[in-house]
């Protein structure tokens, strides 16, 4: 099989694992840090069964790794880049004669808010609501 073909299927691949709005979120929620299901759960509004049945396809394709912690599961990217790449993207969706305020606007947010850095302090403050999910 030629390398450009094998390399397409790959990406086509990758880009279909990619093209659901929440598995995306998940990407970028997991750029700075682990984080458990249930605070996936609690950022993104869905049902836990759904998080998992998301991280799960993620996980298959070696996009996302876990690693326990007692009894809990933290999940992080495999490759952090794969966030940066995909905050990068955002102009992409957004045309210069773009008409939609709304589009813009809300691209312009989401830019903002995944491209800042997030603080240690704010780490701190995941990890700890991490461990303490189950223990209340």
């Amino acid at each position: 099989m030629p390398h450009r073909t094998l390399v397409a299927q790959q990406l086509a691949s990758m880009f279909s694992v990619l093209s659901h709005p929440v598995r995306v979120r998940i990407i970028v929620e997991l750029r700075a840090c682990e984080l458990c299901v249930n605070s996936l759960q609690d950022t993104l509004g869905i049902r836990q069964s759904a998080v998992s049945q998301h991280l799960a396809l993620l996980k298959s394709h070696q996009l996302i790794k876990e690693r326990r912690d007692g009894r809990h599961v933290l999940y992080r990217l495999a490759m952090p880049q794969l966030a940066a790449w995909l905050v990068e993207g955002i102009p992409l969706i957004v045309p210069n004669d773009s008409d939609s305020k709304l589009l813009k606007s809300a691209a312009q947010r989401a830019l903002s808010q995944w491209s800042a850095p997030v603080t240690e302090p704010e780490k701190e403050k995941t990890l700890a609501k991490n461990m303490n999910y189950g223990s209340e």
